[in-house]
């Protein structure tokens, strides 16, 4: 009974947190179904969840069944993937009309769908095992449990001051919107706000079952479901609840959650029982294999930063679009670069778009730990920007 209080009160303040960020920018931007609603998503996800779960306590595990299941999970993503980026052109060629293809996909959609409950809870189990095995556990219970929901997250609207790199307000938005639609709502904020916005694609949501876009990638899977738990796990710490406190507590929970997440995936894939869901995974490569991506990046920010300091928006502005053009004929896509996107972006401080130091400063305190456990449990319990620099100092 008491995990069920307390399962609810997770769920609860995940909500408000969430649904709490609408305002008059976003009211005078989008149409009320654009708009995500957490609420329904819990409310929908967690009967399907709990019964399942119900259901299992009947079945007996079977170790076959689920190595069946995820590679069969991978292969149908994988065929997915494929046909949702099939260009049209090609679609002509051989013959195939879009009613055609969508039929495919949805055939393809409805066999994953059937095994999704399944592969959820091997996933679950997975990382799970990994978390009490790093000791972060309560007498062999790991609280809050883990639990995620595969499918498409929403997207994810940031705006940022055009004069400088500053991530303010969000909200989430219907994952169907077209790109269209996209342009539309961030001209609209530019044009009536004099605000840079960006609409954006994430891969995964601390919600509670944590949202987890499908992949091909295992290791990836593995990563974000560490990720978003984490995150959940901290919100009954100070530095959990005061990540909305300002950048500074963002960049601190959302990097420690990329670290944590990364460690959890990397262990669970040299593990004999797991390394055959991690091989020949599909990673992003660009077609020119000489190109630093980092660098680049690294070198679009400084630059960004130096025009935006001496008041140069339009020369920025211009700028970030020379570039995502430049990476586009080094096959890496990118919708649209801005003030936004790099405010997004560089919440991420283990990422080449930051400039904070942030993810040195952690390198350098788990550097000094025994292991995960005492690396988080130090850092739990600060809610500040200064406490956290204390600990460096001290360290």
């Amino acid at each position: 009974m008491k995990k069920k209080y307390l399962n609810l009160i997770i769920l609860i303040s995940i909500i408000f947190v969430l649904s709490g960020c609408k305002n008059d920018i976003f009211d005078k931007s989008l149409k009320e179904k654009e708009v995500f609603s957490i609420l329904k998503y819990e409310i929908t996800t967690i009967g399907s969840k709990y019964f399942y779960s119900f259901k299992s306590i009947f079945s007996k595990d079977n170790k076959e069944y689920a190595k069946n299941s995820l590679i069969q999970f991978k292969s149908l993503t994988k065929k997915i993937y494929a046909l949702e980026k099939e260009p049209t052109s090609t679609v002509r060629s051989k013959q195939k009309n879009i009613e055609q293809l969508e039929k495919e996909l949805t055939t393809l959609r409805k066999k994953r769908n059937s095994i999704l409950l399944k592969i959820e809870k091997d996933i679950q189990k997975i990382v799970r095992n990994q978390i009490k095995a790093e000791g972060i556990d309560t007498k062999g219970f790991v609280f809050p449990p883990v639990s995620i929901k595969i499918f498409d997250p929403p997207l994810l609207l940031v705006t940022s001051p055009r004069n400088l790199i500053s991530r303010e307000k969000e909200i989430l938005l219907d994952s169907s919107m077209k790109n269209s639609r996209k342009n539309i709502i961030e001209q609209k904020i530019l044009d009536e706000e004099n605000l840079s916005a960006v609409i954006l694609e994430i891969g995964g949501l601390a919600s509670y079952p944590s949202m987890i876009k499908p992949n091909t990638n295992f290791e990836r899977l593995f990563e974000l479901t560490a990720h978003e738990w984490l995150h959940q796990y901290l919100i009954f710490y100070p530095l959990g609840r005061s990540i909305f406190k300002n950048n500074e507590m963002n960049e601190i929970n959302e990097t420690l959650a990329n670290i944590f997440g990364k460690e959890i995936s990397k262990k669970i894939c040299a593990n004999e029982l797991y390394e055959i869901y991690c091989e020949n995974s599909e990673l992003t490569t660009t077609t020119n294999k000489n190109f630093d991506y980092d660098f680049f990046m690294k070198e679009t920010r400084k630059t960004v930063d130096l025009l935006l300091k001496n008041n140069n928006i339009s020369k920025a502005e211009k700028y970030m679009e020379e570039r995502r053009k430049n990476l586009e004929n080094e096959g890496i896509l990118i919708r649209k670069i801005n003030q936004a996107w790099f405010a997004f972006h560089g919440t991420y401080t283990d990422s080449p778009t930051s400039v904070s130091p942030v993810f040195s400063i952690l390198k350098k305190i788990q550097e000094d730990t025994e292991n995960m456990k005492e690396f988080i449990d130090i850092l739990k319990n600060i809610d500040s920007y200064q406490q956290f620099l204390t600990i460096n100092d001290y360290k």
